[in-house]
């Protein structure tokens, strides 16, 4: 692609950025990787969740304090990494008081100068027992492993705030202030698909040794909506090749979908939900990241249209 190309796709993918997202707030970035940042991915897996569930908490709309510490934790690792970070406002917290509740995300532009987009999200907040950090430490270090990887499409990196019932289900849920704000400035044809980060099961949650899968092919969950079969599909093949075996999906009905991709798909936006059932400690935990960070620059890669299909020309009368 000549550089003009890509050039003109960088400047426009701000704009649409700027333009989805006006009333954000956007934090300049800074130098990659902190004095502070352990050097494996292991490591780095670990201490994500020791200071979201350990240091700082419980995080929901109830703890302000938590939810800013929080969100600072993620923007900080986000910027350290090179990105520039915007935070967007979602409900639950008071400006005024400095305590605000925000998404926490980051954009990285395609080299397409077109809308076409995916977005990769997880939840940063808990409901004090069932989210441990693991899903916002996921989405941190698949954004790293991305970061300078170039990719056809756009992808926004997204922590949600919010997402724990019961607010997860309602309008002040952050995947549901994300996705209407993104489809509106986009439109949502131009979101290819959304990718879920589901946390840990609750047995990592509290602290507890993560039991055992019962086979390497029950590590790996892709739960999708029916709109998502396809995309599915496309997630799957660039996820086993990496990961060397098939990952399970399971089909849901909408009235089924409890977690962040039910916005995205009252939108229509095919949905994918991943879960990893082994605990953050466990080396394969490892692998699984560098599978989702291939999966997910092979979807943003995945850059050729189907062929619209013409009607076959009527035959001349004589």
């Amino acid at each position: 692609m000549p550089l003009i190309h890509t050039r003109a796709a960088l400047f426009t993918g701000c704009l649409l950025l700027a333009s989805g997202l006006s009333s954000c707030t956007l934090l300049p970035s800074s130098s990659r990787g902190g004095s502070d940042t352990p050097r494996t991915l292991g490591a780095r897996m670990e201490k994500h969740t020791e200071v979201l569930q350990k240091d700082i908490g419980a995080r929901n709309a109830r703890k302000p304090k938590s939810m800013e510490a929080a969100a600072k934790y993620i923007a900080g690792n986000f910027s350290d990494m090179g990105y520039a970070v915007t935070l967007q406002p979602v409900a639950g917290g008071n400006a005024k008081k400095g305590t605000a509740i925000y998404n926490v995300l980051v954009y990285k532009p395609g080299l397409y100068s077109n809308n076409q987009s995916i977005v990769v999200g997880a939840n940063y907040d808990s409901n004090e027992q069932l989210n441990n950090g693991s899903g916002a430490a996921l989405l941190l270090e698949t954004a790293r492993g991305l970061r300078d990887i170039p990719t056809n499409h756009n992808i926004y990196f997204v922590a949600y705030a919010n997402g724990a019932a019961p607010a997860g289900r309602s309008s002040s849920s952050g995947a549901y202030v994300h996705a209407r704000a993104l489809s509106g400035s986009i439109g949502a044809a131009n979101i290819l698909g959304m990718i879920n980060l589901e946390p840990q099961e609750l047995g990592a949650a509290e602290g507890q040794k993560q039991p055992e899968p019962e086979s390497p092919q029950e590590a790996v969950l892709f739960m999708t909506t029916p709109r998502g079969k396809e995309f599915a599909g496309q997630c799957a093949a660039p996820f086993t090749k990496s990961w060397e075996q098939a990952p399970p999906t399971f089909h849901r009905e909408p009235s089924a979908i409890a977690g962040n991709d039910r916005h995205y798909a009252a939108l229509n936006i095919p949905t994918v939900s991943c879960q990893c059932k082994y605990a953050i400690t466990d080396s394969h935990t490892e692998d699984y990241v560098h599978a989702l960070t291939d999966m997910i620059h092979q979807i943003a890669d995945n850059d050729v249209p189907k062929p619209e299909k013409t009607a076959a020309p009527e035959p001349k009368k004589s």
